[in-house]
C-alpha cells in the first residue's frame, strides 16, 4: 500500500503505486538549462517544461515552489544560552529552493545525482497528537488555578501584542467566542495550504482546541490560523498531511516575522506546533541522507531553526508514544524516543501532566534525536476545556497550555533583535528554570524540567521595587551644616543627584577602630571638590561620590564616637533649587 495519495496534478504518469516515495526536493537557485530562474519571495509557480524530465519522477506543479533563504554563520553567540549563531540571507546565490515529487525506487539515485540538485528528503506524512480515550481530570478553571493566570493577567502578562500561530487543523473562532475566549485575530497574516478555506472560519476540531487551550494563560493574544492539515494531500485519515506543506507554512511565517513594521506594532511571535510523526516507516531509514527524523540538514528542521533565529518562540508537542498507554499509530514502537523537529534544539518540547502532578502515560519519553535532552518541560492536560472533545487530552493540549504561558511572559518582555535576555533561547530558559520539579530530582526524559510554573513567573517578572536612597535623610549632617575648616556648602545644590534617589549601597559594620581616623586621600579629595565647587575627582561618579561617603560615615558610627563633635548640629537643609 503506498504511503501518501497520488498527486492532483502531477507530470508524468506510470509510475506503479507500490514503488513510489514523496519526496521534497532542493535545488540551486537556478537551472538555467531548463528555464527556471527564480527569486526569492513565495507563491512561485512552474511550469511542465521548467524541470528535467528524470523516467520515475514525476513533479507536483500545483506545489509551486518554496524558497529556503540562505544563512551567514556566526561563530559569536547572540547570548549565553545560544553556542552558534547565524543570520538569513537574501542573497540568490545563498538561497536553495524547494519542490515536491514523487519519485519511483529505482530513480531516487538518478535524481539524487543531477547537478541542479542538492538533496533529496523524505515528505514524511505528519498527524495531531491525539489521545487515549480517558475522562478528563478537571477543568479550565483547575488549570488557570495551577498557572496563577490572575496573578499573571494583573500584571501585564496576558499575551497582549503578542501573535500566537496555531499550526494545525484551523481555528474557528465562533466557537472559542461561544466557549468564552475572545482573542484578537489577524487574518491577513494567517495561511491556508489551497484555496476555499477562510482562516477562522474553519471546521471545529484539533486546531480550536489547541487555540482554545492558549487563551487560557494569554486571553488577549492575537491568534493566526496556520491551517497546515488541511492540505488537500492528506495520508490515511482526513486531518494528516505531509511535511512539504509545513515548509511552505514555516516560510510564510518567516515573512511575517521578518515582514517591515509599523510603529508599536507586534514582534514576538509564539508558533504552537501540536503534530508529528508517529512511525519511522513514515521515513527514509535513519543514515540515509533524506532522513528526516534524526538528521538536522532536512528541509524542513533547518527552517524550523531559520525561524527561531529570526525571534519565534517554537512550542512542539513531545508525541504521544509514551510506554504505558501509546497511540495506535506508534505501532507499538514506544522507545523511539523525540524525532525531527519535535526533538529540535531550538524548540521547547512539551511533555504532558495533570493537574495533580502525574505524568500521562501516552507523553512520549525522550530522548530527542537531534538533541538528546527532550522533552523540555511539561505542561497540563487531560482536562475538560474547550468542548471539541470530552478531554482536551495529550500533549496536543499540553503544548497550547505552554505556549499560551510563553505569550503573556511576551507581553511583559517582547522580542528585542540583538538582545540576549529577549531572546527565544532566555524566554525558554525563564520556563525551564522556574519549573516545578517532579519524578526525579532535576532533569530527566520524562518530563524534562518538571511542569511550567505560572506562580513562580509571575513573582519573576514582578518588578522589584527598591525605595531610593536618600543621603540627606540617611545623613543629615551633609545637608546644611557647618563642618570645621569646610565653609559652608549645601552638597545637594552641587551635585543634586546625591539628593535624588541615587541607591547608596549598604556596607556591613565596621568594627571599632578607636580614635577617628583622619579622611583618607579620596574621601579629601572629594570633600575639598565639594568645599570649592570644583569637579569630582577623576573617576569618580556622582553615585561613587554618595557611596564613599556613606563609607565613611558608617565607619565613624562603628567607632561610636559622637558625629556631632565633627560635623556640628543642625537641621537639614537639602535642597536641590
Amino acid at each position: 500500500m503506498p504511503l501518501y495519495a497520488p498527486c492532483r496534478n502531477i507530470q508524468g504518469r506510470g509510475m506503479s503505486e507500490m514503488s513510489k516515495h514523496r519526496v521534497i526536493v532542493e535545488i540551486k537557485p537556478a537551472a538555467g538549462s531548463h528555464g527556471l530562474s527564480l527569486s526569492l519571495g513565495s507563491g512561485l509557480t512552474f511550469g511542465a517544461d521548467a524541470m528535467p524530465r528524470i523516467a520515475g519522477v514525476n513533479f507536483d506543479l500545483d506545489y509551486g515552489i518554496v524558497p529556503l533563504p540562505g544563512r551567514d554563520v556566526s561563530q559569536i553567540p547572540r547570548s549565553a544560552f545560544e553556542s552558534q549563531a547565524f543570520s538569513l540571507s537574501d542573497e540568490l546565490e545563498r538561497a536553495s529552493y524547494l519542490v515536491r515529487a514523487e519519485v519511483a525506487e529505482r530513480s531516487l539515485d538518478r535524481l539524487s545525482e543531477r547537478p541542479e540538485v542538492i538533496g533529496v528528503f523524505a515528505d514524511v506524512k505528519i498527524e495531531p497528537q491525539a489521545v487515549c480515550p480517558n475522562g478528563p481530570i478537571g477543568d479550565t478553571t483547575a488549570v488557570r488555578n495551577r498557572l496563577c493566570t490572575s496573578a499573571l493577567n494583573s500584571q501585564g502578562a496576558d499575551g497582549s501584542g503578542v501573535l500566537v500561530a496555531i499550526v494545525d487543523t484551523g481555528i474557528n473562532l465562533a466557537h472559542l467566542n461561544a466557549r468564552g475566549m475572545t482573542p484578537g485575530f489577524d487574518a491577513a497574516l494567517s495561511w491556508v495550504p489551497r484555496a476555499g478555506l477562510t482562516p477562522g472560519s474553519l471546521p471545529v476540531g484539533h486546531g480550536t482546541m489547541c487555540a482554545y487551550d492558549v487563551c487560557i494563560a494569554a486571553p488577549r493574544c492575537t491568534l493566526l490560523d496556520i491551517a497546515l492539515l488541511q492540505s488537500d494531500l492528506v495520508g490515511p485519515t482526513p486531518i494528516s498531511g505531509v511535511l512539504s506543506d509545513a515548509v511552505r507554512a514555516y516560510a510564510h511565517l518567516l515573512n511575517v516575522i521578518r515582514r517591515v513594521r509599523r510603529p508599536g506594532e507586534a514582534q514576538s511571535l509564539v508558533v504552537n506546533n501540536s503534530w508529528g510523526m508517529f512511525h519511522s516507516s513514515w521515513d527514509f531509514p535513519v543514515g540515509h541522507p533524506g532522513n528526516y527524523s534524526h538528521n538536522p540538514n532536512h528541509p524542513f528542521n533547518r527552517i524550523v531553526g531559520d525561524l527561531a533565529n529570526e525571534g519565534a518562540d517554537i512550542l512542539f508537542a513531545a508525541g504521544n508514544c509514551g510506554t504505558e498507554c501509546p497511540d495506535s499509530r506508534c505501532r507499538n514502537v514506544t522507545e523511539g524516543g523525540i524525532t525531527g523537529a519535535n526533538s529540535h534544539p531550538l524548540v521547547t518540547t512539551v511533555a504532558g501532566v495533570d493537574i495533580n502532578h502525574e505524568r500521562l502515560g501516552y507523553s512520549s519519553i525522550g530522548p530527542g534525536r537531534l538533541t538528546q535532552n527532550k522533552p523540555d518541560i511539561s505542561g497540563y492536560t487531560h482536562f475538560s476545556g474547550s468542548g471539541v472533545y470530552a478531554a482536551d487530552g495529550g500533549t496536543s493540549a499540553a503544548t497550547p497550555v505552554v505556549s499560551g504561558v510563553v505569550a503573556a511572559i511576551r507581553s511583559k518582555r517582547p522580542y528585542e533583535s540583538g538582545n540576549p535576555s529577549r531572546s527565544p533561547a532566555a524566554i525558554r530558559n525563564l520556563i525551564t528554570s522556574t519549573a516545578l520539579d517532579l519524578d526525579v530530582r532535576g532533569y530527566d526524559l520524562r518530563t524534562g524540567f518538571g511542569v511550567v510554573n505560572g506562580c513562580a513567573i509571575a513573582d519573576r517578572l514582578r518588578p522589584l521595587v527598591a525605595p531610593p536612597v536618600d543621603i540627606c535623610k540617611k545623613h543629615p549632617m551633609l545637608c546644611g551644616r557647618p563642618v570645621p575648616n569646610w565653609p559652608l556648602r549645601d552638597i545637594c545644590k552641587r551635585y543634586p543627584l546625591l539628593c535624588g534617589g541615587i541607591p547608596a549601597p549598604v556596607f556591613p559594620p565596621i568594627p571599632s577602630p578607636g580614635p577617628i581616623p583622619r579622611p583618607q586621600p579620596l574621601l579629601g579629595d572629594l570633600m575639598a571638590a565639594i568645599d570649592t565647587g570644583s569637579t569630582l575627582p577623576e573617576g569618580l561618579s556622582n553615585g561613587v561620590a554618595a557611596a564613599v561617603i556613606d563609607a565613611f560615615l558608617q565607619g565613624l558610627n562603628a567607632s561610636r564616637q559622637n558625629e556631632s563633635g565633627l560635623l556640628g548640629a543642625g537641621g537639614c537643609g537639602c535642597s536641590t533649587g
